[in-house]
C-alpha cells in the first residue's frame, strides 16, 4: 500500500467515526431540525454554497481546548488513558474564514495500556461524552503529547496557505477532515496532523501531513 492509499484509508476511517458519533448525538438532541432534500445537480449545490454560509448548530472548540474536556472524562474511564487520535469533520461548504477558526466538535480515541481497551469520546462545546469502548487487538505505544504545539486552527491555516483557499474558491463546496495521530500509528515517532480537503462533486483532494510539534510540513499530496 503506497503512502497516498495509507493516508486516504486513515482519513476515511476517521471520517466514518466522526459521522457515527455526531449522528448518535444529534439523534438524541431535544431540538428538531428540518431536513431539506438535496438537489440532484452538483453545480446547483456549488452555486448555493457560494451564496449561503453554513450556520453551526453549536459552538465549536479548537482541538486543544476540546482535548482538556476529553482528557478529564477519559481519566474517569481509565486512570492511565492515553490519547490515540483526535478527529473532526467540518461543516460541508464552510468558507475559509469559518475553517480558519479551527473550531468544531471533536472525537477523541484513548487507549488504556493496563486494560488493553480503547474508548471514544465526543466533545461538543464543553461537554465530553463516552460514545463507546472495546478491546483493542493492536498494542499501541502512544506518544508524549506534552509538546503538542500546533492546534487545529494553526493546521487549518497552513492548509489554506498551501492551496486550500484556492481550492475552496474554485470548487465552491468542500469538506475538511482532520486528525491528530498520537498513537504512533505510522511508526514515525512523531505527533502528526493529517488534514484532508475534499471536493465531493469531482473527487479532488488536498492532503497534508504536518508535524504537530514544530509545524513543519511533512508531506503534501494533491489529487488530481
Amino acid at each position: 500500500m503506497n503512502r497516498l492509499e495509507w493516508i486516504l484509508g486513515i482519513m476515511l476511517v476517521l471520517l466514518l467515526i466522526v459521522v457515527v458519533v455526531l449522528s448518535l448525538l444529534f439523534w438524541f438532541r431535544p431540538d428538531s431540525t428540518q431536513v431539506v432534500g438535496a438537489p440532484n445537480s452538483a453545480t446547483t449545490i456549488a452555486q448555493k454554497a457560494q451564496i449561503v454560509e453554513p450556520t453551526p448548530v453549536f459552538e465549536g472548540r479548537t482541538a486543544k481546548i476540546a482535548f482538556a474536556a476529553a482528557r478529564n472524562r477519559a481519566a474517569l474511564w481509565q486512570a492511565d488513558a492515553e490519547l490515540l487520535t483526535a478527529s473532526a469533520t467540518f461543516s460541508q461548504g464552510a468558507t475559509p474564514e469559518i475553517l480558519l477558526a479551527g473550531e468544531t466538535s471533536w472525537a477523541f480515541s484513548f487507549y488504556s495500556p493496563t486494560s488493553g481497551k480503547s474508548a471514544t469520546f465526543s466533545v461538543i462545546e464543553n461537554d465530553a461524552t463516552l460514545v463507546g469502548t472495546g478491546s483493542s487487538e493492536q498494542v499501541y505505544t502512544p506518544l508524549n503529547i506534552t509538546n503538542w504545539q500546533l492546534d487545529s486552527d494553526d493546521a487549518v491555516g497552513i492548509m489554506l496557505e498551501s492551496g486550500g483557499k484556492e481550492m475552496i474558491e474554485e470548487e465552491g463546496i468542500t469538506i475538511l477532515t482532520m486528525a491528530l495521530l498520537a498513537g504512533n500509528q505510522n511508526d514515525s515517532n512523531e505527533l502528526e496532523w493529517l488534514v484532508s480537503l475534499i471536493a465531493p462533486q469531482n473527487g479532488r483532494i488536498l492532503d497534508l501531513r504536518l508535524n504537530a510539534v514544530s509545524g513543519e510540513m511533512i508531506e503534501i499530496i494533491q489529487v488530481p
